[in-house]
């Protein structure tokens, strides 16, 4: 075939993609003259009366640019793939990529084809390819049917905050230098024991992905990632500081009712701010065995001060928190506490409501209370006899103690 016959046949081609496009050859009469120049290209518009046109490169085969009516001009690349189908990708406006990025992106494609890959096909594939945000709806989904309300409220916060700067990442592409980066982050910012949960959460993820076939890899990339090493806490708060607290928390708020009931009670926050009023009976709290740690229903002692501090009985379900949903903004209300603390002049250098719950135990072990009790009382999972022993003397041994403990508090704040 001449050199005239190919360049005729070469419109045939292009207008496989887009029959309605004008196809326009630079004058090969010179090869160097059908090369793209900077020059060249600023000449390449839309012929009037045209929706397109396409200008082809004679330096890279397959190369060219596509001229819409709009005056919009984009960088395409153009190839037949192993069907001998016509395949088109476009790779970036003329405005935004130059012609030498733009040659050389075409040519990489062409040794790709060349290979016997599908550039097309390949990036259509990248488009659709699931992302670790989607994973994590997909996983966040499953475990609320199977996970207790708390440990699934728990692992919900760690995949969509912690985890956020990797929802747009593509799943099966991440790699274990990405999960340790963002755990080395976590752990700076939140501390050794946030990395740790995120860690373990983005590993049951992982494991759970592969297992269903969401994620096709071949192994978990949060696999030998560094476990960060946790400094347990030993905060108990002194006299002074207890006396502060129970005078902070006089207004008769949501908040302040919660941190005296998890002082008054030893009780978790999230067992108190989730409190329902079902659970309040004659003579104890009755907290059910989903909303416990542990998986086992925890009693509580109705004593006099714990009704003075529950508010009001009003409709709903839950007795803190709008739409029965429980108490929520927590570090919000701790951070207007603390203010509160300090204007007043006492400031509590790193103190958490946990440590409300560790002060109870330790006083009462010093007390003189057994331990079996304080761990009853804590609703901390016992093993053995302990596990089995008669739940109706506990309750008396629990209320004596809890009278003794509340016998301290009045001692210290002199009001209760």
């Amino acid at each position: 075939m001449s050199h005239h016959e190919q360049s005729v046949a070469a419109p045939a081609l292009a207008s496989t993609v887009l029959p309605s496009a004008e196809v326009i050859h630079l004058p090969t009469a010179r090869p160097s003259s059908g090369s793209f120049t900077r020059a060249s290209i600023n000449k390449m518009h839309c012929p009037p009366g045209k929706f397109e046109a396409l200008f082809w490169d004679t330096a890279c085969r397959g190369f060219g640019i596509r001229a819409l009516k709009s005056g919009r001009r984009s960088w395409i690349y153009q190839y037949r793939d192993e069907h001998r189908r016509t395949r088109r990708i476009a790779i970036g406006d003329v405005s935004a990529v130059n012609l030498d990025t733009a040659r050389a992106v075409a040519r990489q494609h062409a040794a790709n084809v060349t290979q016997g890959a599908n550039p097309s096909v390949q990036r259509k594939a990248k488009r659709s390819a699931i992302t670790v945000l989607d994973v994590i709806e997909a996983y966040l989904r499953d475990a609320k049917t199977r996970r207790r309300p708390r440990s699934y409220k728990e692992t919900e916060r760690y995949l969509r905050r912690h985890a956020a700067p990797l929802h747009h990442e593509r799943a099966e592409t991440l790699r274990r230098q990405d999960i340790a980066k963002l755990l080395d982050r976590v752990a700076a910012t939140s501390g050794p024991v946030a990395a740790n949960r995120l860690r373990a959460a983005l590993s049951a993820l992982w494991t759970w992905g592969l297992r269903t076939g969401l994620i096709e890899a071949d192994s978990n990339p949060v696999s030998f990632t560094l476990k960060q090493v946790e400094k347990p806490r030993e905060r108990t708060l002194t006299d002074e500081e207890l006396k502060a607290i129970w005078k902070a928390t006089d207004g008769g708020g949501e908040y302040d009712r919660i941190v005296r009931l998890c002082l008054l009670t030893g009780c978790r926050r999230e067992e108190i701010g989730g409190l329902r009023w079902d659970e309040v009976h004659d003579d104890q709290l009755k907290i059910g065995t989903e909303r416990m740690k542990g998986g086992v229903a925890h009693e509580v002692p109705l004593l006099p001060a714990i009704v003075e501090t529950l508010p009001v009985r009003r409709e709903g379900v839950c007795i803190f928190g709008g739409c029965g949903a429980g108490f929520s903004g927590w570090s919000r209300a701790k951070t207007a506490l603390d203010a509160k603390l300090a204007k007043a002049g006492h400031s509590l250098t790193r103190w958490t409501l946990h440590d409300l719950r560790r002060t109870f135990s330790t006083r009462l072990h010093d007390a003189g209370i057994e331990p079996l009790v304080v761990e009853a009382l804590l609703a901390h999972k016992q093993q053995g006899v302990a596990a089995v022993y008669n739940r109706a003397s506990f309750r008396e041994a629990k209320r004596s103690a809890l009278t003794r403990w509340h016998e301290i508090l009045k001692q210290l704040t002199q009001v209760l």
